[in-house]
């Protein structure tokens, strides 16, 4: 048995977010550990989302001001 270890998150229908190699495992039965992710996770999380989404070239200066744009914070 090899552990598997990623970040997902609970969907609106109450659903847990599964990285694609696993949701296609239908049937399996996994046992499911639930931790809440510390700040120092969130950042391979987004990375992973980034990847997924077509951002991955971005820089973390890139993303910060994306998002304080999007928030309408001024640098």
């Amino acid at each position: 048995m090899q552990a598997q270890k990623y970040i997902g998150k609970v969907l609106p229908d109450g659903h847990l977010s599964l990285p694609e190699d696993t949701a296609k495992r239908i049937g399996e039965i996994f046992e499911v550990i639930l931790l809440p992710v510390k700040q120092a996770d969130i950042y391979a999380f987004t990375e992973k989302i980034a990847e997924e989404k077509g951002y991955s070239h971005l820089s973390e200066e890139d993303i910060e001001r994306i998002v304080h744009d999007s928030r309408g914070i001024e640098n």
